[in-house]
């Protein structure tokens, strides 16, 4: 029976590992219910960690001032901050996987950054999908992330465990009748649709002319980067006193 009375779950485990990964650099932290998901895990993942039914997230915000600068198209500083970000989200979540392992669970660290195969345009399980369920914010028309303080100003990190950590609660959509993003994305990959979790992703982006405009500014840049949709979001914008 977990710290507070409710069977199977750990609200002081959960409380050390928020304190821990704050420690270790985290903005925010939550913990995600997979269950409502678990049919779409299975049929975009596998099986293979479906077994997990929570998940720990952690975001690190990125300096506004430096997102912001892709409204006139790539930059290096840009391109250095993300490898900054996700190589502190890897090490803030190794540290977390390998604290549960201690405690007795287990636990699966995915890496921050990481696309499995060219024809695969994701990686092994969707930080966002775990970030919106644990309340960190919800999943816009661009399909970033959206936090009520950063925006999509941000960079994502999970751990799948067994331990039975007490769930936040995802929040609503907040987008309204935006479509900065949708205006703003040069391949017009964007088609402005809210989020749905039925919905393919197909519904809200063409992933495929995304992919090839990323390849284009491969080409002119030397790096796959674009983020326009990232700095056009309203949410965020400007840094909150």
């Amino acid at each position: 029976m977990g710290a507070e009375g409710v069977p199977g779950e750990d609200r002081r485990l959960k409380d050390k590992l928020r304190e821990l990964a704050r420690g270790w650099g985290a903005d925010l932290f939550g913990v995600a219910d997979l269950s409502p998901a678990i049919e779409y895990i299975e049929e975009i993942y596998g099986d293979e960690l479906a077994h997990l039914p929570r998940a720990v997230v952690m975001a690190v915000f990125y300096p506004v001032a430096v997102v912001n600068q892709l409204r006139e198209g790539p930059t290096h500083t840009y391109l250095h901050y993300y490898k900054v970000l996700n190589t502190r989200l890897d090490d803030m979540a190794l540290r977390v996987a390998n604290y549960l392992q201690d405690e007795g669970y287990e636990a699966f660290p995915i890496p921050a950054s990481q696309r499995v195969t060219e024809d695969k345009l994701a990686g092994i399980f969707s930080h966002r999908l775990a970030a919106s369920l644990a309340g960190l914010g919800w999943i816009g028309k661009n399909c970033a992330l959206i936090n009520p303080r950063v925006g999509p100003r941000l960079r994502l990190v999970t751990v799948l465990t067994d331990a039975l950590l007490p769930a936040d609660q995802p929040v609503k959509d907040r987008c309204g009748r935006c479509t900065a993003c949708m205006e703003a994305c040069p391949a017009g990959a964007i088609k402005g649709v809210a989020f749905k979790a039925e919905d393919p992703l197909e519904a809200r982006l063409t992933a495929r002319d995304c992919d090839a405009y990323l390849a284009k500014v491969r080409v002119a840049f030397g790096k796959r980067v674009c983020g326009r949709c990232l700095a056009a979001c309203p949410w965020g914008q400007k840094p909150k006193k």
